[in-house]
């Protein structure tokens, strides 16, 4: 027995840059107006989150391919006038890493041993982004292969 939680893989994408549409004006549909523009182009977004802040504004973050950058700007400009955000930024060399398993709904030690393994190798979360069934971060490229080799570690991979 090796101790380790048995999963189902560890991916990671290379070459990403982490968006955020920040501070959107309430009441506008910045996830659906946004990620329908993006995929009406085409463009592949890896990684999202969108939240309320404090002051009721919407925010969004996620991922794209570098060559995607200049064309997914392009688009959040064009709904500038529609989201009303205070700002837009992006983050080059990124890269997406996520563990998956089928059985993560049920297990709820899985998130925590991912941010925790990582969080004690140095490697620094940009970004969240979870579903029942895989538990994904954005980190700076540099950094992926790092938090790769201490998450196979604690994870048993196939």
């Amino acid at each position: 027995m090796t101790g380790k939680i048995a999963v189902g893989g560890i991916t990671r994408t290379d070459d990403l840059v982490l968006v955020r549409v920040l501070g959107a004006s309430k009441g506008h549909d910045l996830s659906g107006r946004a990620l329908t523009a993006l995929g009406n182009q085409n463009i592949n977004v890896t990684c999202v989150t969108s939240f309320l802040d404090k002051d009721r504004l919407n925010n969004m973050c996620f991922a794209v391919g570098n060559d995607d950058l200049d064309q997914t700007l392009g688009i959040l400009q064009s709904l500038e006038d529609d989201i009303q955000a205070r700002s837009i930024e992006y983050q080059r060399r990124c890269s997406a890493v996520s563990i998956y398993g089928p059985q993560f709904s049920e297990r709820p030690s899985i998130a925590g041993r991912v941010f925790d393994t990582i969080g004690e190798a140095g490697v620094e979360v940009l970004m969240i982004s979870t579903s029942f069934s895989t538990v994904s971060f954005v980190t700076h490229q540099e950094q992926a292969v790092q938090a790769v080799t201490k998450l196979n570690g604690v994870f048993l991979v196939p």
